[in-house]
């Protein structure tokens, strides 16, 4: 918060938070260029890992990727072989997204280095980063909340005018 002077004396927490992302995702790249590992794309194709199969909806919810960005991302990792489109027997305007075995392979590689670096993390840090799951946890799920929120009203908007 500013002082009386208007000068921040620290930084409020979503500062820290976005900062502290920022450097561990500094972290993350410079590790996978040097264990010649293409980073681009990683967290996305990990959470497609994860909820396979997962609908380009859900899994822009659980992202917080919009639309249009997921959808070149998605055509990205089409392209690189690393996920395919499967049809949506349920809905055939959706379809879902899984990971090929080029992307568990990746996977596998790149798990190791994201372990070496959370190893690292938790030396300086003099904790477990398991002990930040939940906090963080809830915090994304408050964030996705408020998130989803602007998007429905956003799309209330545009189809109302």
């Amino acid at each position: 918060m500013p002082d009386e002077g208007g000068r921040l004396n620290a930084p409020s927490v979503v500062i820290e938070l976005h900062t502290a992302d920022r450097l561990v995702r500094t972290l993350v790249t410079e590790a996978f260029v040097r264990e010649g590992l293409q980073p681009s794309l990683f967290a996305v194709l990990s959470l497609i890992a994860i909820h396979e199969p997962v609908t380009p909806t859900q899994l822009g919810a659980e992202s917080g990727v919009r639309p249009t960005t997921l959808r070149d991302m998605v055509n990205e990792m089409v392209a690189a072989g690393h996920v395919r489109r499967v049809e949506n027997e349920d809905d055939r305007r959706s379809h879902y997204l899984v990971t090929t075995p080029a992307a568990r392979a990746f996977l596998r590689r790149a798990s190791k280095v994201v372990a070496r670096i959370e190893r690292e993390l938790e030396r300086e840090l003099g904790a477990p980063l398991e002990s930040l799951r939940e906090p963080l946890r809830e915090l994304r799920h408050a964030a996705r909340g408020l998130w989803l929120d602007d998007v429905e009203s956003e799309l209330t908007r545009i189809r109302g005018s």
